[in-house]
């Protein structure tokens, strides 16, 4: 049934084991694969031989990233989506690096100038290419809006300005983008989501960015979309903060004539505040 239902344990093997007994409930086609999101190769062979080990055979899964999960979606929903997006980070690398020499006399590009003075070869220019392009790729993910908002003309430093050369008549076709399509899309109409499996699951993933959580909320409304969360405390930890950052915040409020039972700052093991600023998903 539609849905998004979480499992959560502090061991791999516990949750592996509730993994094979939601899989053990058939899918209405024999022929259709289960989706299983993953974070590494690693997880996939473990977990490939943790259900071959529960049901004497591992077949027909399939064990996507997030980020290839997501594209998927987006190309079976939105029609003009293309088969590889020219916003990879390997491709994207090479596209800077040609676009690069075409923006640097602009005002906002001198760090960048004094930086590749004198590179006859081009190595540093690709090496600087290589990290702009995985800078790109995180706010893609991790700061959709700016980017959508560099879309539109806003910000006039070279990142924004060397964005906007980047995906010139290709607006719509980076993830940020594509999320804001895809989610209209299927608000207006369900039908396009009858590409998208019955089932899928997420295991072992300790965090993931809003984008990836936005999505997986929204379709959760049409298939059931299950978690499988490694968590070392049954309590919600997530708030939690550390003896520094406590010292941080009641400095900040003394200004303000704020006292510290007033900011409701919780203190407890700074392992766990340390591991709560990532468990995004723990925050569910």
């Amino acid at each position: 049934m539609p849905g998004l239902s979480l499992y959560k344990s502090n061991r791999l093997e516990i949750l592996a084991e509730k993994l094979a007994e939601v899989l053990k409930n058939p899918l209405a086609s024999p022929l259709q694969q289960e989706i299983i999101l993953v974070q590494s190769k690693g997880m996939e062979r473990w977990v490939s031989m943790e259900l071959a080990r529960h049901h004497g055979i591992c077949a027909n899964i399939q064990f996507p990233f997030p980020n290839h999960f997501v594209y998927s979606i987006f190309r079976e929903v939105i029609p003009e989506v293309q088969e590889e997006s020219p916003f990879d980070r390997e491709i994207m690398a090479w596209k800077v690096m040609q676009t690069l020499p075409t923006c640097l006399d602009k005002k906002s590009f001198e760090s960048l100038q004094g930086y590749l003075k004198g590179d006859q070869t081009g190595l540093k220019r690709f090496q600087l290419s290589s990290r702009i392009a995985d800078l790109f790729d995180q706010y893609l993910i991790f700061r959709p809006e700016m980017v959508l908002g560099w879309d539109k003309g806003a910000e006039n430093h070279w990142q924004a300005v060397l964005w906007r050369e980047l995906v010139k008549g290709n607006e719509s076709n980076h993830r940020a983008a594509l999320q804001k399509v895809f989610l209209e899309a299927i608000q207006k109409s369900s039908d396009k989501l009858k590409p998208l499996p019955e089932r899928m699951a997420v295991f072992g993933i300790s965090a993931l960015p809003p984008f990836h959580m936005q999505l997986l909320a929204a379709i959760s409304r049409y298939i059931e979309v299950i978690l499988f969360l490694l968590n070392p405390c049954r309590e919600y930890w997530a708030d939690i903060v550390s003896g520094r950052e406590m010292k941080r915040f009641t400095g900040r409020e003394k200004k303000r004539k704020a006292l510290p039972e007033e900011l409701h700052l919780e203190k407890g093991n700074s392992l766990l505040a340390r591991w709560g600023r990532w468990g995004g998903i723990s925050s569910i």
